[in-house]
């Protein structure tokens, strides 16, 4: 079935794009006269807690960024926040560890298999964006970047995405599926639930490294405010497993019965619940107070993007419909070897986010559902396409325990060359 194909069976007149995932990009900054730039994200030295450059983002933000720069790629009157001096590099690979002076370990491997295999073909190409800022902008960037590519080659690309990626490349198909031959979209969480805020208020250790993506960095990352459902996870139809229970529920951890309702793009529910900066402070600067609200403003006008929605009257409804006939063909590469409790659970006493452990599961023997480890089957499979679309659904063959988990799903160059193959079909048919 998974018969491994050569470089002639793609049309080579077909460019492909890749868009990496959250941290899948590296970062860099000029640091020296000479014009040479420092790898910030990410090394070895960082992982080891050895060096710690500052990549939190400035929280000031224009309001129209004709006062700043008139030929900048986003639009006049958008929200904008202040730049840094990090741009973005190339793919994140891999990072290895220098045992000697002739031996070396990898670390870490995010796309070394998936760039080597398509990095045969003349005319692929890698979307690299800088996935701290706002992923409204991440999309304008793109856009861009597919209408250079139609251009050069005179046919749109295909495009393989991955997680956060994933909803990058939906929300810019969504916006001008033109520029689109196809879609491959590799373990999108299209559903979002409560998206990155438990990453958001707890932060993230690199290696052992604690401080380098400490929660006070985290919060300047407006692509952390994004990815939660824009309905309120209990009101979300993707959400919901085959007999129409709903996943990804927060639950009062002394009464499971009772759910905890927490509108991720409120910041009264912020305040309330302690999430982001309010976990350790009693009293947020006013600045970061109105970063915060700005994230969040962009986050949902983002949502509504990715899933093709619109506000009338206070209510969310489809809006126009895109031409079902000229939408690109589109295929998603889920993975399900991984249970997760359906529920997450809340404590209310302590107003944090637990953790599911061996001993909460024996307690509380939840219900389970499928993800790639990460990210549920049940998201992934179902991008916000119009109606009448068809999703070609792959099964992810590096996924399951001692096999992989969400990253590993990149570790198959040759799936996801049989999707774009058959992608290219669906487009000749």
């Amino acid at each position: 079935m998974y018969e491994e194909k050569t470089q002639d069976d793609f049309k080579n007149d077909i460019p492909i794009v890749f868009v990496p995932a959250l941290m899948g990009t590296t970062l860099q900054r000029n640091s020296s006269e000479d014009g040479k730039y420092e790898d910030v994200y990410i090394t070895s030295s960082i992982a080891l807690g050895m060096d710690n450059p500052d990549i939190a983002l400035p929280i000031g933000w224009n309001y129209s960024i004709a006062e700043n720069d008139p030929n900048d790629e986003n639009v006049n009157g958008e929200l904008i926040q202040f730049k840094d001096d990090i741009v973005p590099g190339d793919a994140l690979k891999s990072i290895e560890l220098s045992i000697c002076c002739c031996a070396t370990i990898t670390v870490l491997d995010q796309y070394e298999k998936f760039c080597t295999h398509f990095k045969r073909f003349r005319n692929f190409h890698t979307f690299c964006y800088d996935w701290r800022r706002d992923l409204n902008e991440s999309t304008n960037k793109l856009l861009n970047f597919l209408k250079k590519i139609k251009s050069k080659y005179g046919v749109p690309a295909q495009v393989v995405s991955h997680s956060m990626g994933c909803l990058i490349a939906l929300a810019a198909c969504n916006t001008s599926p033109n520029l689109f031959h196809s879609n491959c979209f590799v373990g999108g969480m299209f559903a979002g639930g409560v998206g990155f805020f438990p990453l958001n208020t707890e932060g993230m250790v690199v290696g052992v490294n604690c401080k380098y993506l400490s929660p006070d960095v985290l919060h300047t990352f407006p692509s952390m405010f994004a990815a939660s459902s824009p309905m309120g996870v209990c009101n979300d139809p993707i959400l919901r497993d085959g007999h129409g229970t709903q996943l990804w529920q927060y639950v009062d951890s002394k009464d499971i019965t009772r759910t905890i309702n927490i509108d991720m793009y409120n910041i009264e529910d912020w305040k309330k619940y302690k999430i982001g900066p309010w976990r350790y402070k009693e009293k947020v600067s006013d600045m970061m107070e109105q970063h915060v609200k700005n994230c969040l403003h962009l986050g949902f006008i983002f949502q509504l993007k990715l899933r093709n929605l619109e506000v009338k009257s206070d209510t969310l409804v489809m809006k126009e419909s895109l031409n079902v006939k000229s939408y690109p063909p589109v295929a998603v590469l889920v993975g399900d070897k991984f249970m997760h409790p359906e529920y997450f659970l809340w404590d209310s006493e302590r107003k944090r986010n637990l953790e599911w452990t061996k001993k909460l599961r024996k307690e509380y023997n939840p219900k389970c559902a499928k993800t790639d480890g990460t990210v549920s089957c049940i998201s992934a499979s179902q991008p916000s396409v119009p109606a009448g679309v068809k999703i070609h659904k792959y099964n992810s063959r590096n996924n399951g325990p001692n096999i992989g988990s969400h990253r590993e799903l990149m570790h198959d160059p040759n799936m996801i060359e049989l999707i774009l193959r058959d992608l290219q079909k669906l487009c000749s048919l």
